[in-house]
């Protein structure tokens, strides 16, 4: 199996994950797959994805779902303690992947990808740092990509998880440069009351 390790300085757009992961505070892990993932795969959503990107994966079961459906997946988080459970999974499923501690702000690919799926990144990330992602998974991606987003949905000041707006993220992913879709966002229900809306954004 081949696992990359690119650790990088101290992630600045987030707060301490892996201490998270010490203190076994981990709340916003499902332990199943995420109901839109399993939504979008039904409804034909993924047919043609060869490369998918995941960024601030955690030991969440998508990226080796997504290596099942024939993807090359590369996996990224900034807790040691995520990047070994992924390579764990993907040993024992004997199946391959490139799983990464990075600073999703700072890493690259070698080549932009079909996919990227970002199920909790962006609302662990302090919104300042917003606008600099965005613009990373817009690099990420080939023309006519897809961005597979789930915006948090808490109605609350402060975080993580951050609020995820609708209205700031039409600002963030800007009709110059994402296709979003007409349909109703699909609202993917968590046990605590919060609710992510999922979009599946065209990259321009």
């Amino acid at each position: 199996m081949s696992t990359q390790n690119d650790t990088n300085a101290p992630f600045q757009g987030a707060p301490d994950w892996q201490q998270r992961y010490d203190e076994n505070s981990t709340r916003w892990e499902r332990g199943e797959l995420n109901p839109a993932f399993v939504h979008w795969q039904e409804a034909g959503a993924f047919e043609g994805i060869k490369s998918v990107i995941i960024p601030g994966c955690g030991r969440s079961p998508e990226p080796l779902a997504f290596a099942r459906l024939g993807a090359q997946v590369t996996a990224l988080d900034f807790a040691p303690t995520a990047v070994t459970a992924q390579k764990d999974t993907f040993q024992k499923a004997g199946l391959n992947a490139r799983i990464e501690e990075a600073d999703v702000l700072a890493w690259q690919p070698q080549k932009q990808v079909d996919a990227v799926y970002d199920q909790t990144c962006l609302c662990a990330l302090t919104p300042a740092v917003w606008p600099d992602y965005a613009d990373q998974i817009h690099r990420w991606l080939n023309p006519g990509g897809r961005a597979f987003m789930l915006f948090m949905q808490t109605g609350k000041e402060g975080g993580p998880p951050f609020h995820s707006p609708l209205e700031t993220m039409h600002g963030l992913f800007d009709d110059a440069r994402w296709q979003w879709p007409d349909t109703p966002l699909y609202r993917s229900d968590h046990a605590n009351g919060k609710y992510e809306l999922g979009a599946v954004l065209i990259r321009r």
